[in-house]
C-alpha cells in the first residue's frame, strides 16, 4: 500500500510556491553558518557562545539540510528560525554562566528520567509523574526560551509561554493531522532534546528533516559531555524556581543510558515497553509526515527501512547495556504499556515502588484527575501492514526483546 501524504493547507501551497522561481526556496532562506552565527550575535548583543564544542554538530547538519533534506520554502524557513532561535538560546545562557557562576552550585538530585521506544507511552508515563506536586518537568517554553531564567513567581503567566506555543504550533498549522499524531504546547512538558539543541547533538532535527549524514554522525558521538551541559541547564531553570524532583523524558535516552547514568548517578530510569510490531506503522507515518511537512519529497520506503533498523539495533543495544553492566538494574524500572492501559494508576503506582517510594495520596489525586481530563486518543493508528515489512521476519527480530519484558503480541498474522 503507497503511503499518500496528507493534504496541505492552501496557504502553505502558496508560501511554497513562492520558492519555485529562479533559484529555489536556497536564494530566499539562507542556511549559511557565517550568516545563522552572525543574526545570532546581533540578535542578542552578544558575541561568546561557550568555546566551539557547538561547531561541528552545527557544520554537519547545515550540510545534511542543503544535500539531502530537499526542503521547499517552509522548510527551510522553520530550519532558519529553530536554528536561529538555538543559537540565540546558547549566546545567553553561556552570558548568564559567565555573569552568575554560582548557578552552577545548584544541586540536581535523583532525577527520574522516562524513557523507552518511541511511541511506547513515554508521553504519558512523563505526564502522570509530572502531575505529582512533588515533581517537575521542564516545560516546553523554559527549555526553548531559558534566559531569563523562569522565576516563581511568574512560572505560569510568563510571555514565553504563548510564544513558545505559537512556535510550535505552526507544525499543526501546516499539517493539521500533526495534531492527531504527537500533543505540544507551551506549557507542557517535552522532551531533553530541546535542552541538547543547545549543543547542535539532538533528536530534534533528525525527527523533523531528512538528514541522515546528521544522523550518522550523531551516532558516533560520545554523549558525556551533552549531559553534563543538560545538568548544568536544569540548574539554570531551578536557580529562581526551586522545585521538587526533576522527571524527564526523551526516547533518545535508551541509546545513551551509560553516558547519563555517568553524570548523573544517582538517577531512576524508567522504560516503557510495547510490542515493536504495534507502533512501528505509526512512528513510519509520524516520521514520514514530518518529513512532508518540510519538503516535497518523501521516500516512505527509506523512512520504513531506516526505522526498522534503528528500532532493532536499539533493542539491541538497550538490553545490552542491562546485560554488561553499564546500566544497573537496580536504576531500572520497568513498564509494560499493555500495563498502562489497563490500569493507569496502579501501574504508575508500581514505578513508584521501582523508585523507591510510594504514591502519595496527593499525587494519586491530582493523576485521577489529570487522566479524567485528558482527551481521548484516536485519530492516528497506523498498521504494522502498511509499512510493507516482513511480518515474520520482524516477529523474530524482537522476540527475545518481549520474552525478556513479557511484552505481549499486538500485531496478529
Amino acid at each position: 500500500m503507497a503511503w499518500k501524504p496528507p493534504p496541505r493547507p492552501d496557504w502553505l501551497d502558496s508560501l511554497n510556491s513562492l520558492g519555485h522561481g529562479r533559484g529555489g526556496p536556497a536564494a530566499l532562506v539562507s542556511l549559511g553558518q557565517d550568516s545563522l552565527l552572525k543574526s545570532a550575535r546581533q540578535a542578542t548583543g552578544l558575541d561568546d557562545f561557550g568555546g566551539d564544542g557547538f561547531r561541528e554538530g552545527l557544520s554537519v547538519l547545515l550540510v545534511s539540510l542543503e544535500d539531502e533534506a530537499a526542503l521547499n520554502l517552509f522548510g527551510r524557513l522553520r530550519a532558519r528560525a529553530e536554528l536561529q532561535r538555538v543559537l540565540e538560546s546558547r549566546l545567553r545562557v553561556h552570558d548568564l554562566f559567565k555573569c552568575h557562576p554560582e548557578i552552577r552550585d545548584q544541586q540536581i538530585r535523583e532525577p527520574v528520567f522516562v524513557t523507552g521506544l518511541a511511541r511506547t507511552g513515554t508521553t504519558i508515563v512523563h505526564e502522570l509523574l509530572w502531575k505529582d506536586p512533588a515533581h517537575r518537568a521542564p516545560l516546553l517554553w523554559e527549555m526553548m526560551y531559558p534566559v531569563p531564567p523562569p522565576e516563581r513567581v511568574s512560572y505560569a503567566t510568563d510571555p514565553r509561554i504563548a510564544v513558545a506555543h505559537k512556535e510550535i504550533g505552526v507544525m499543526e498549522l501546516a499539517v493539521p493531522e500533526f495534531g492527531t499524531m504527537h500533543e505540544n504546547a507551551g506549557d507542557l512538558p517535552s522532551e531533553c532534546i530541546f535542552i541538547f539543541a543547545h549543543e547542535l547533538r539532538t533528536e530534534m532535527f533528525i525527527g523533523n528533516y531528512k538528514v541522515p549524514g546528521y544522523a550518522m554522525w550523531m551516532a558516533g558521538q560520545d554523549l558525556t559531555g551533552l549531559y553534563e551541559y543538560h545538568r548544568d541547564f536544569l540548574k539554570l531553570l531551578q536557580w529562581k524556581n526551586p522545585g521538587g524532583r526533576w522527571v524527564l523524558k526523551a526516547p533518545s535516552h535508551l541509546n545513551h543510558l551509560p553516558a547519563l547514568l555517568s553524570v548523573y548517578p544517582d538517577a531512576r530510569i524508567v522504560v516503557t515497553h510495547r510490542d515493536p510490531l504495534k507502533v512501528l506503522g505509526s512512528l513510519c507515518n509520524l516520521m514520514a509526515t514530518l518529513q512532508w511537512m518540510h519538503s516535497d519529497e518523501v521516500d516512505y520506503d527509506a523512512v520504513v527501512a531506516a526505522m526498522s533498523m534503528g528500532y532493532g539495533y536499539l533493542v539491541e543495544r538497550s538490553m545490552r547495556f542491562r546485560d554488561d553492566g553499564s546500566v544497573p538494574q537496580d536504576r531500572v524500572t520497568d513498564l509494560v504499556h499493555a500495563d498502562l492501559v489497563a490500569d493507569p494508576l496502579a501501574a504508575i503506582a508500581e514505578v513508584y515502588q521501582g523508585l523507591g517510594t510510594e504514591l502519595s495520596e496527593q499525587a494519586g489525586a491530582a493523576i485521577r484527575g489529570h487522566l479524567a481530563g485528558k482527551r481521548p486518543a484516536g485519530g492516528h493508528d497506523y498498521s504494522f501492514a502498511e509499512t510493507g515489512l516482513d511480518l515474520a521476519f520482524e516477529r523474530e527480530r524482537y522476540a527475545g526483546y518481549r520474552r525478556r519484558f513479557s511484552v505481549p503480541a499486538e500485531v496478529e498474522d
